[in-house]
């Protein structure tokens, strides 16, 4: 199941987020997604996919909302929330538990690259990705599924919702500076 939906945020939510994140105050984390670093964690699927794309490690930064079984959230949690439950009422309609939340920020590269293909969670493959869109870019979200490519372009304001088990990659812009997502993980009850 894939599922895109566009202009189903409130404006006000579309735009908090987007200037909260944007400000020179927000913390970020620098990580490195580094296929070649963790080859040995991920399967050999997606390994085959990673060569078969000649898929790139990218450094991104990040920002962890909430993840379950961790007490500790961010001090920004509750405009994500909201956002989330917007979603929720919006779009999916049901009974949902929140497994983590978190924010990437990926910068221009010179050449269109597809990043690493993973599964958000390699053991339990029983949840729902949802990938919000902050900013308008080319780095397209490439989602593997049923032997083939599907391309999402980030739209600002679009929600982008699929099954956990579907190999998905982030791919850094080219034309423009940022690409900007809100990364949320969650499980039906």
């Amino acid at each position: 199941m894939i599922i895109q939906k566009k202009n189903i945020i409130k404006k006000e939510i579309v735009k908090k987020i987007n200037k909260i994140v944007s400000s020179g105050l927000f913390p970020w984390a620098l990580c490195e997604e580094s296929y070649q670093k963790t080859k040995h964690l991920g399967t050999p699927f997606e390994k085959k996919l990673n060569d078969k794309y000649k898929s790139t490690d990218t450094f991104q930064l990040v920002h962890v909302l909430y993840k379950k079984n961790v007490s500790k959230k961010s001090v920004y949690y509750s405009y994500f929330y909201e956002l989330f439950e917007e979603i929720v009422n919006k779009l999916i309609k049901r009974d949902v538990e929140l497994l983590r939340m978190k924010i990437n920020l990926l910068f221009n590269k010179k050449e269109k690259t597809v990043n690493n293909f993973h599964l958000d969670d390699k053991y339990d493959r029983t949840f729902k990705t949802i990938i919000y869109y902050i900013n308008n870019s080319d780095g397209d979200t490439v989602i593997y599924d049923n032997k083939k490519l599907i391309r999402i372009k980030p739209e600002a304001g679009k929600v982008l919702l699929f099954d956990g088990d579907l190999y998905h990659a982030s791919s850094s812009p080219v034309k423009t500076k940022l690409r900007k997502v809100v990364n949320i993980n969650f499980r039906y009850v």
